[in-house]
């Protein structure tokens, strides 16, 4: 009788812990799903590869698909110093657009870099985002990006780009040849 009890016991408390797995590999499953539906748009400021121009780059890092997604500038900002170029005008940011698929990123150019430290190194740019997922859930994200955030930044020799190398590999190869130049004259 005793060991019908202990065998009892121990099926009991088995069937109890692979419900308990079954049960979390369930919501974690689940939570898989949704993450892979789930966009995750992101704004950023970022220096062209010549390091003169200042970018605005929106990027969907999300693996999920951002469907009726729309742009709101909060604070409007000039775009080369031109009045009539403001970042509320871009085609995207005024009228939206239906999707956004993950990976994809836009760039725009804001201006000079020495022309924003000189006229407006304590401004920024304010967006909101709201978008929806494939399944029709929401998301609203504001971002708000002070362009005093880029001043000092560090710079990747060579440049991160292949398009960027190539300027940058000619400069050397130059400086080369003009010390080889001086050396045999």
């Amino acid at each position: 009788m005793a060991v019908e009890i202990i065998l009892s016991t121990v099926i009991a408390a088995s069937t109890v812990i692979y419900t308990a797995t079954s049960l979390m590999l369930w919501i974690e499953s689940k939570a898989t799903r949704k993450q892979k539906l789930t966009p995750m748009i992101i704004a950023y400021l970022k220096t062209a590869e010549n390091h003169v121009m200042l970018e605005l780059r929106i990027k969907n890092i999300g693996e999920g698909i951002a469907k009726n997604v729309s742009i709101k500038t909060l604070q409007d900002y000039e775009r080369l110093g031109k009045s009539n170029l403001l970042l509320s005008e871009i085609g995207v940011i005024k009228n939206g657009f239906n999707s956004f698929p993950p990976q994809y990123e836009l760039i725009f150019y804001i201006g000079r870099l020495t022309e924003i430290y000189e006229k407006d190194r304590d401004g920024s740019i304010k967006l909101e985002f709201s978008y929806e997922s494939s399944d029709n859930r929401k998301f609203s994200e504001i971002f708000e990006l002070p362009f005093k955030q880029i001043y000092g930044q560090n710079y990747s020799n060579p440049p991160e780009s292949y398009i960027g190398q190539i300027p940058y590999y000619l400069k050397e190869i130059n400086k080369t040849l003009k010390a080889i130049d001086k050396e045999n004259n």
